[in-house]
Protein backbone atom coordinates (compact mmCIF):
# COMPACT_ATOMS: atom_id res chain seq x y z
CA UNK A 1 0.00 0.00 0.00
CA UNK A 2 1.22 3.40 -0.98
CA UNK A 3 2.17 5.72 2.41
CA UNK A 4 0.45 8.99 1.71
CA UNK A 5 3.15 11.64 0.76
CA UNK A 6 1.16 14.56 1.89
CA UNK A 7 3.13 17.12 4.14
CA UNK A 8 2.22 20.21 6.44
CA UNK A 9 4.25 23.29 6.81
CA UNK A 10 5.95 23.72 10.42
CA UNK A 11 7.80 26.92 9.35
CA UNK A 12 9.21 28.82 6.17
CA UNK A 13 12.24 30.86 6.00
CA UNK A 14 13.50 32.17 2.86
CA UNK A 15 17.37 32.68 1.55
CA UNK A 16 16.55 34.83 -1.58
CA UNK A 17 13.52 35.99 -3.13
CA UNK A 18 12.89 32.05 -4.79
CA UNK A 19 14.81 29.97 -2.95
CA UNK A 20 13.79 29.02 0.25
CA UNK A 21 13.62 26.39 2.81
CA UNK A 22 10.69 24.72 4.65
CA UNK A 23 10.31 22.82 8.06
CA UNK A 24 8.16 19.78 7.31
CA UNK A 25 6.10 17.19 8.79
CA UNK A 26 4.66 14.07 7.37
CA UNK A 27 0.59 13.79 7.76
CA UNK A 28 0.38 9.94 7.93
CA UNK A 29 3.11 10.35 11.06
CA UNK A 30 1.90 11.87 14.80
CA UNK A 31 5.11 13.97 15.76
CA UNK A 32 4.35 13.44 19.73
CA UNK A 33 4.73 9.36 18.59
CA UNK A 34 7.96 9.36 16.36
CA UNK A 35 11.24 11.63 15.98
CA UNK A 36 10.86 12.42 12.38
CA UNK A 37 10.38 15.36 10.08
CA UNK A 38 11.56 16.58 6.53
CA UNK A 39 13.33 19.73 5.97
CA UNK A 40 12.62 20.94 2.27
CA UNK A 41 13.79 23.39 -0.32
CA UNK A 42 12.83 24.66 -3.68
CA UNK A 43 14.55 26.90 -5.93
CA UNK A 44 13.34 29.18 -9.22
CA UNK A 45 10.38 31.36 -9.95
CA UNK A 46 9.17 29.87 -12.59
CA UNK A 47 7.18 26.39 -11.89
CA UNK A 48 8.09 24.24 -14.88
CA UNK A 49 11.76 24.29 -13.93
CA UNK A 50 11.03 24.62 -10.15
CA UNK A 51 13.66 22.27 -8.49
CA UNK A 52 12.28 21.01 -5.24
CA UNK A 53 14.52 18.63 -2.51
CA UNK A 54 13.90 17.05 0.74
CA UNK A 55 16.11 15.80 3.35
CA UNK A 56 14.64 13.65 6.14
CA UNK A 57 15.45 14.11 10.19
CA UNK A 58 15.29 11.65 12.85
CA UNK A 59 14.71 14.91 15.22
CA UNK A 60 11.32 16.90 14.95
CA UNK A 61 12.60 20.34 13.04
CA UNK A 62 11.00 23.05 14.28
CA UNK A 63 12.24 26.11 12.81
CA UNK A 64 14.46 27.28 9.90
CA UNK A 65 16.53 30.06 8.88
CA UNK A 66 19.00 31.48 6.73
CA UNK A 67 22.46 32.96 8.44
CA UNK A 68 23.56 35.45 5.57
CA UNK A 69 26.51 36.08 7.27
CA UNK A 70 28.07 33.18 7.08
CA UNK A 71 25.99 32.05 3.83
CA UNK A 72 24.95 28.93 5.90
CA UNK A 73 21.41 27.05 5.79
CA UNK A 74 20.38 26.62 9.55
CA UNK A 75 17.47 23.59 10.88
CA UNK A 76 16.38 23.46 14.62
CA UNK A 77 14.61 20.55 16.70
CA UNK A 78 12.77 21.24 19.22
CA UNK A 79 15.11 19.30 21.13
CA UNK A 80 17.82 21.58 20.58
CA UNK A 81 19.87 19.76 17.55
CA UNK A 82 20.82 22.20 15.38
CA UNK A 83 22.35 21.34 11.56
CA UNK A 84 23.95 24.35 9.62
CA UNK A 85 25.09 23.91 6.54
CA UNK A 86 26.46 25.75 3.22
CA UNK A 87 25.55 25.65 -0.21
CA UNK A 88 26.02 21.65 -1.56
CA UNK A 89 26.52 20.64 1.78
CA UNK A 90 30.11 21.75 2.76
CA UNK A 91 30.80 22.79 5.39
CA UNK A 92 28.11 20.93 7.12
CA UNK A 93 27.99 20.59 11.06
CA UNK A 94 25.79 19.12 13.76
CA UNK A 95 25.10 20.49 16.72
CA UNK A 96 23.73 19.55 20.22
CA UNK A 97 22.67 22.16 23.07
CA UNK A 98 23.56 20.73 26.00
CA UNK A 99 20.99 22.13 28.43
CA UNK A 100 17.71 21.81 26.01
CA UNK A 101 15.33 19.57 25.25
CA UNK A 102 12.70 17.29 27.27
CA UNK A 103 13.13 13.87 25.97
CA UNK A 104 16.68 13.43 25.20
CA UNK A 105 18.91 11.27 28.29
CA UNK A 106 21.15 14.40 29.14
CA UNK A 107 18.23 16.87 28.85
CA UNK A 108 18.80 19.48 32.31
CA UNK A 109 14.47 19.40 32.37
CA UNK A 110 14.70 23.31 30.51
CA UNK A 111 12.12 22.31 27.84
CA UNK A 112 11.88 22.28 24.20
CA UNK A 113 13.78 25.17 22.24
CA UNK A 114 11.58 27.00 19.49
CA UNK A 115 13.09 29.20 17.55
CA UNK A 116 16.67 29.86 15.79
CA UNK A 117 17.47 33.20 14.24
CA UNK A 118 20.49 35.62 12.56
CA UNK A 119 20.26 39.04 14.36
CA UNK A 120 23.35 41.58 13.32
CA UNK A 121 26.42 38.65 12.98
CA UNK A 122 24.86 36.10 15.01
CA UNK A 123 23.19 33.30 15.43
CA UNK A 124 20.45 32.63 18.22
CA UNK A 125 18.20 30.33 19.62
CA UNK A 126 14.89 30.52 22.56
CA UNK A 127 13.33 28.46 24.40
CA UNK A 128 11.31 27.21 27.09
CA UNK A 129 12.15 28.47 30.58
CA UNK A 130 13.61 31.40 29.15
CA UNK A 131 16.22 29.28 27.46
CA UNK A 132 18.22 31.64 24.89
CA UNK A 133 21.57 30.65 23.22
CA UNK A 134 24.09 32.11 21.23
CA UNK A 135 26.75 30.65 18.55
CA UNK A 136 30.26 31.27 18.77
CA UNK A 137 31.68 30.65 15.58
CA UNK A 138 35.19 28.94 15.40
CA UNK A 139 38.16 31.59 14.99
CA UNK A 140 39.57 29.56 11.97
CA UNK A 141 36.44 27.95 10.80
CA UNK A 142 33.00 29.09 11.65
CA UNK A 143 31.43 26.14 12.15
CA UNK A 144 34.14 24.93 14.82
CA UNK A 145 32.28 26.66 17.19
CA UNK A 146 30.25 26.22 19.69
CA UNK A 147 26.64 27.01 21.52
CA UNK A 148 26.48 29.14 24.99
CA UNK A 149 24.12 30.25 27.51
CA UNK A 150 23.13 33.61 26.56
CA UNK A 151 20.37 34.14 29.03
CA UNK A 152 22.38 34.12 32.03
CA UNK A 153 20.35 34.65 35.31
CA UNK A 154 17.14 34.96 32.96
CA UNK A 155 16.40 31.76 32.76
CA UNK A 156 14.69 29.71 35.04
CA UNK A 157 16.07 26.55 36.76
CA UNK A 158 15.52 23.49 35.26
CA UNK A 159 11.68 21.44 36.09
CA UNK A 160 12.22 19.00 39.24
CA UNK A 161 10.14 15.62 39.12
CA UNK A 162 6.74 15.73 39.77
CA UNK A 163 5.38 14.54 43.12
CA UNK A 164 3.11 11.02 42.83
CA UNK A 165 -0.60 12.21 42.96
CA UNK A 166 -2.34 15.13 41.63
CA UNK A 167 -3.16 16.22 45.03
CA UNK A 168 -2.49 20.00 46.31
CA UNK A 169 1.31 18.68 46.63
CA UNK A 170 0.89 18.08 42.85
CA UNK A 171 -0.78 21.65 42.25
CA UNK A 172 1.95 23.75 44.70
CA UNK A 173 4.89 21.47 41.91
CA UNK A 174 3.07 23.01 39.01
CA UNK A 175 3.18 26.71 40.54
CA UNK A 176 6.62 26.46 41.30
CA UNK A 177 7.76 24.94 38.12
CA UNK A 178 5.62 27.07 35.55
CA UNK A 179 8.03 27.19 32.80
CA UNK A 180 7.96 30.97 31.01
CA UNK A 181 8.09 30.10 27.15
CA UNK A 182 10.04 32.29 24.82
CA UNK A 183 9.06 31.86 21.44
CA UNK A 184 10.53 34.08 18.88
CA UNK A 185 13.92 36.54 19.33
CA UNK A 186 14.88 39.30 17.64
CA UNK A 187 16.45 42.91 17.52
CA UNK A 188 18.27 45.01 15.53
CA UNK A 189 21.38 44.45 16.35
CA UNK A 190 23.73 42.19 18.71
CA UNK A 191 22.88 45.28 21.50
CA UNK A 192 19.46 45.55 20.74
CA UNK A 193 17.38 41.86 21.63
CA UNK A 194 13.86 40.59 21.87
CA UNK A 195 12.82 37.35 23.68
CA UNK A 196 8.93 37.32 24.00
CA UNK A 197 6.56 34.38 25.02
CA UNK A 198 4.64 34.23 28.32
CA UNK A 199 6.82 37.17 28.72
CA UNK A 200 9.04 40.01 26.71
CA UNK A 201 12.46 40.75 28.02
CA UNK A 202 15.07 42.62 26.09
CA UNK A 203 19.06 42.32 25.82
CA UNK A 204 20.93 45.57 26.20
CA UNK A 205 24.72 46.19 27.41
CA UNK A 206 25.15 43.10 28.90
CA UNK A 207 21.84 42.52 30.83
CA UNK A 208 18.41 41.04 30.25
CA UNK A 209 15.37 42.47 31.54
CA UNK A 210 11.72 42.17 31.28
CA UNK A 211 9.52 44.64 29.79
CA UNK A 212 6.01 45.79 30.63
CA UNK A 213 3.85 45.69 27.94
CA UNK A 214 0.23 47.04 27.76
CA UNK A 215 -0.99 43.47 27.56
CA UNK A 216 -0.67 40.37 29.38
CA UNK A 217 -1.51 38.18 25.76
CA UNK A 218 1.29 35.48 24.51
CA UNK A 219 3.29 37.34 22.16
CA UNK A 220 4.13 35.42 19.04
CA UNK A 221 6.27 36.87 17.06
CA UNK A 222 8.53 39.80 16.44
CA UNK A 223 9.10 42.36 13.45
CA UNK A 224 12.00 44.43 14.15
CA UNK A 225 12.10 47.80 11.99
CA UNK A 226 15.03 49.46 13.45
CA UNK A 227 16.12 49.92 16.71
CA UNK A 228 13.07 52.00 17.33
CA UNK A 229 10.75 50.66 15.43
CA UNK A 230 9.22 47.32 16.54
CA UNK A 231 5.98 45.52 15.93
CA UNK A 232 5.16 42.63 18.54
CA UNK A 233 2.08 40.34 17.95
CA UNK A 234 -0.13 37.78 19.79
CA UNK A 235 -3.36 36.41 20.75
CA UNK A 236 -6.70 37.81 20.45
CA UNK A 237 -5.57 40.41 17.77
CA UNK A 238 -2.87 41.84 19.84
CA UNK A 239 -0.47 44.04 17.89
CA UNK A 240 1.73 46.48 19.91
CA UNK A 241 4.35 48.92 18.32
CA UNK A 242 7.16 50.93 19.95
CA UNK A 243 10.52 49.84 21.36
CA UNK A 244 12.39 48.78 24.65
CA UNK A 245 13.42 52.52 25.57
CA UNK A 246 9.93 54.80 24.87
CA UNK A 247 7.41 51.52 25.90
CA UNK A 248 5.03 50.49 23.51
CA UNK A 249 1.33 51.13 22.04
CA UNK A 250 -1.47 48.80 21.82
CA UNK A 251 -2.94 49.20 18.20
CA UNK A 252 -4.97 46.52 18.53
CA UNK A 253 -8.36 46.62 16.70
CA UNK A 254 -9.85 43.37 17.60
CA UNK A 255 -11.17 41.65 20.37
CA UNK A 256 -11.49 38.14 19.89
CA UNK A 257 -10.12 34.89 19.38
CA UNK A 258 -8.05 36.10 16.30
CA UNK A 259 -4.24 34.89 16.73
CA UNK A 260 -1.94 36.74 14.99
CA UNK A 261 1.27 34.69 14.11
CA UNK A 262 3.94 36.89 11.83
CA UNK A 263 4.38 40.25 10.73
CA UNK A 264 6.14 41.57 7.95
CA UNK A 265 6.56 45.12 6.53
CA UNK A 266 6.13 44.80 2.72
CA UNK A 267 6.06 48.32 0.64
CA UNK A 268 5.47 49.97 3.24
CA UNK A 269 2.37 48.58 4.06
CA UNK A 270 2.25 46.07 7.78
CA UNK A 271 1.17 42.34 6.72
CA UNK A 272 -0.14 40.07 9.33
CA UNK A 273 -1.02 35.89 9.49
CA UNK A 274 -3.28 34.85 11.42
CA UNK A 275 -5.77 32.09 11.84
CA UNK A 276 -8.36 33.82 10.04
CA UNK A 277 -6.34 34.38 6.77
CA UNK A 278 -3.83 37.38 5.60
CA UNK A 279 -4.31 40.82 7.03
CA UNK A 280 -3.06 44.54 6.39
CA UNK A 281 -2.56 47.12 9.24
CA UNK A 282 -4.01 50.68 8.08
CA UNK A 283 -2.35 53.34 9.84
CA UNK A 284 -5.03 56.23 8.65
CA UNK A 285 -7.72 54.13 10.65
CA UNK A 286 -5.78 52.33 13.15
CA UNK A 287 -7.29 49.19 12.15
CA UNK A 288 -6.62 45.42 10.59
CA UNK A 289 -8.44 44.70 7.32
CA UNK A 290 -8.54 41.34 5.03
CA UNK A 291 -5.62 41.36 2.36
CA UNK A 292 -7.71 39.62 -0.63
CA UNK A 293 -5.18 38.51 -3.05
CA UNK A 294 -7.66 37.63 -5.74
CA UNK A 295 -6.17 33.49 -5.95
CA UNK A 296 -8.87 31.30 -6.37
CA UNK A 297 -9.61 30.11 -3.49
CA UNK A 298 -8.74 33.19 -1.51
CA UNK A 299 -5.20 32.54 1.00
CA UNK A 300 -6.21 31.64 4.29
CA UNK A 301 -3.93 29.56 5.56
CA UNK A 302 -1.23 31.93 6.55
CA UNK A 303 1.25 31.59 9.25
CA UNK A 304 4.58 32.76 8.48
CA UNK A 305 5.55 35.84 6.22
CA UNK A 306 8.97 37.07 5.07
CA UNK A 307 9.92 39.81 2.02
CA UNK A 308 13.30 39.17 0.70
CA UNK A 309 14.24 40.86 -2.74
CA UNK A 310 11.06 42.88 -3.45
CA UNK A 311 9.08 40.01 -2.86
CA UNK A 312 6.79 38.75 -0.13
CA UNK A 313 6.05 35.26 0.97
CA UNK A 314 3.39 33.76 2.33
CA UNK A 315 4.07 30.19 4.33
CA UNK A 316 0.77 28.61 5.51
CA UNK A 317 0.41 25.07 6.67
CA UNK A 318 -0.62 23.80 3.24
CA UNK A 319 -0.77 26.91 1.00
CA UNK A 320 2.05 28.60 0.01
CA UNK A 321 1.85 31.97 -1.85
CA UNK A 322 3.91 34.94 -2.66
CA UNK A 323 3.56 38.93 -3.98
CA UNK A 324 5.83 40.62 -6.12
CA UNK A 325 3.97 43.72 -5.45
CA UNK A 326 1.30 43.54 -8.14
CA UNK A 327 -0.17 40.02 -8.49
CA UNK A 328 -0.18 36.81 -5.92
CA UNK A 329 0.63 33.62 -7.16
CA UNK A 330 0.40 30.44 -5.41
CA UNK A 331 2.96 27.58 -5.34
CA UNK A 332 1.92 24.00 -5.53
CA UNK A 333 3.91 21.68 -3.22
CA UNK A 334 4.93 18.21 -5.15
CA UNK A 335 3.70 16.40 -2.41
CA UNK A 336 0.75 18.23 -1.76
CA UNK A 337 -3.02 18.32 -3.77
CA UNK A 338 -3.01 21.69 -5.72
CA UNK A 339 -4.87 23.98 -3.80
CA UNK A 340 -8.00 24.95 -6.48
Amino acid sequence: MAIDKAKTFQFGALINAFIGLLAETLDAIDINDYDFSFVGAYSGKDPLTRKWLVKNYDWVTICVAYWSTHELRCVLSREGQIRLYAPGGSPDKIYQIPDAGVMREDALGLGYVNRIRAIGNALYVCGQSRQVYRFEPGVQQALDGNWLDFAGPMRQAPISDPPEGDGEEFDRWLDANDAIDFVDIDGSSENDIYAVGDECWHYHNGRWRQLQLPTDEFINAIKVISASEVFLVGHNGTLLYGNAHAGFTDLSSVDDNQNLTSAEVFEGKLYLASNRGLFVYDPQIKKMEPCLTSLQPELQDTHILEAKDGILWSFGFKDLAYFDGHVWTRVDHPDNPPIR
